[in-house]
């Protein structure tokens, strides 16, 4: 997974998007993995200060990765969006 992260003053909390091409397959697929990785940043959100939005985009291995690798790759690049 690739994530952009930005500091945004003034903003009500962090602001998280994600990024699904269509190159990962059809609607279905594409909404399993947004599902997948929407709530793996929901789980990790208190890592992320309040004026950061964080763009995270999906490769081909978020399609068949269990859940608990996907939550520990989201926390990773939570973290380093922190550091900034």
């Amino acid at each position: 997974m690739m994530v952009i992260c930005l500091k945004a003053p003034g903003m009500n909390g962090p602001k998280v998007g994600l990024a699904v091409p269509k190159s990962l397959g059809k609607s279905v697929v594409r909404n399993r993995v947004r599902r997948r990785l929407r709530e793996a940043a929901r789980l990790n959100l208190g890592l992320l200060e309040p004026e950061l939005a964080v763009v995270i985009q999906a490769r081909k291995t978020a399609l068949e990765a269990p859940f608990e690798d996907l939550k520990k790759e989201v926390e990773k690049l939570f973290r380093r969006c922190g550091r900034l």
